[in-house]
């Protein structure tokens, strides 16, 4: 960790430095640095901005940040993700969840049944994910449109 304080105090706008920092802090539970790292190094023109997971990575960060809630920035940031790569299955589940989150079930169940086929037959995963696809879609036809 010295080290790459020391590389950061050196090129406090390295990407990859800034990435790396940032996933250490979320593993130690200190979101906001985290949240921030991730904003710093996606800022520019670098590699990293091209990469859906860093997006998701700093999506999670921000969520975290605000208690788990997925509402508000950390929508936004997923929605970038899966502009960079719409089959990318972090970003996918996670903006399914968000939509849940939003009350709006019709887009939670397209975004998990986009999920569907990138997850392996049979294992309790795709088990998980069906259910809830046909939860999300019971719930579509029985609710009211999400507020806007």
């Amino acid at each position: 960790m010295a080290g790459l304080e020391q590389h950061l105090q050196r090129q406090p706008g390295d990407p990859r430095a800034l990435i790396f920092k940032a996933r250490i802090d979320l593993q130690a539970q200190r979101f906001a640095q985290a949240a921030a790292g991730y904003e710093r190094a996606l800022q520019g023109r670098s590699k990293a901005a091209l990469d859906a997971g860093v997006w998701v990575e700093y999506a999670e960060a921000v969520a975290l940040t605000q208690g788990s809630r997925l509402a508000g920035r950390p929508r936004e940031l997923l929605a970038r993700a899966l502009a960079i790569n719409g089959q990318h299955p972090q970003a996918l589940d996670l903006a399914g969840s968000a939509a849940w989150e939003a009350g709006d079930f019709k887009q939670a169940e397209a975004y998990w049944h986009r999920l569907l086929p990138l997850v392996q037959a049979g294992s309790p995963r795709h088990s998980a994910l069906t259910t809830a696809i046909e939860r999300a879609g019971q719930r579509a036809r029985l609710a009211l449109p999400p507020l806007r």
